[in-house]
């Protein structure tokens, strides 16, 4: 996985207002949980009682998947919930990203596991270790919908995230979605 020291510099350097102090006191944290080979948990112990940003959910998600000739496949997988936390409660439609085998993806599993591919998140948690969320093919579904399958069974919250796993997931979801574009494209744009 990417040192966390490597990490915590991009993301101050994503979002400029984190104090330099607060930066260095994280990396020594980490720093010592690394020495001391203590394994970080991404997950909480039980998932939370709501639909909530960032809870994972079992293999039966629908993904629709069009190919270069536009034809549509599904892929049933597991699913992350990429919708705001309160936007759950109210909103009439749910976004979703799927969690993909990591076998299933012809990529170097470093790169993967490193989380360096921008559009991959990777989650060392036991539960999830062996798939990467694929930022790149989202869903919706109807909010009703979804929850009326969890009701009856067919769709199961697998976890919630902690904080830990929360922010990595917030962090990649912005470098993803919401990174400066290189210099060049800037130009354009004010051209």
């Amino acid at each position: 996985m990417l040192p966390m020291s490597e990490f915590i510099d991009f993301v101050t350097e994503l979002f400029p207002s984190i104090r330099p102090y607060t930066k260095e006191q994280v990396k020594a944290s980490i720093q010592q949980f690394d020495r001391s080979g203590v394994q970080r948990n991404f997950s909480m112990h039980s998932a939370l009682p709501y639909l909530a940003q960032g809870d994972i959910f079992g293999d039966a998600i629908p993904f629709f998947k069009q190919d270069k000739d536009g034809n549509l496949s599904v892929l049933r997988t597991k699913a992350i919930l990429l919708s705001n936390t309160c936007d759950s409660e109210r909103d009439d439609v749910l976004i979703f990203a799927p969690l993909i085998p990591i076998k299933d993806l012809k990529l170097d599993e470093h790169a993967i596991k490193s989380n360096q591919i921008y559009r991959l998140l990777y989650f060392p948690d036991p539960i999830i270790s062996n798939y990467v969320v694929d930022f790149s093919l989202l869903n919706s579904f109807s909010r009703q919908l979804f929850e009326e399958q969890l009701k009856q069974g067919n769709f199961k919250k697998t976890l919630s995230l902690n904080d830990l796993g929360y922010y990595l997931f917030l962090c990649k979801l912005t470098i993803h979605l919401m990174r400066p574009e290189d210099g060049e494209v800037q130009k354009t744009r004010s051209a």
